[in-house]
């Protein structure tokens, strides 16, 4: 007796119009998002790799400039 009303019930969903725009309105934004992440990413990747060689390039300098200017060392 709970179960009667599933039991005969239609179990039918229409597929309208507004449905098909909302289902292509939410694929459009994850592409949109997913798009954002991968650019995100490509960004995040570049900027370190600039950051390693400003780092580089620095450590590079610091090396070339103590080159020119040896440490006396005292025994």
């Amino acid at each position: 007796m709970l179960f009667s009303y599933v039991k005969y019930s239609e179990a039918s969903f229409p597929m309208t119009g507004q449905y098909t725009a909302l289902l292509l309105i939410t694929f459009v934004i994850w592409v949109l998002l997913w798009f954002g992440y991968r650019q995100n990413k490509i960004n995040d990747e570049i900027k370190k790799k600039e950051k390693e060689e400003r780092i580089n390039a620095k450590v590079q300098r610091r090396k070339k400039l103590e080159s020119l200017y040896p440490t006396k060392k005292t025994v």
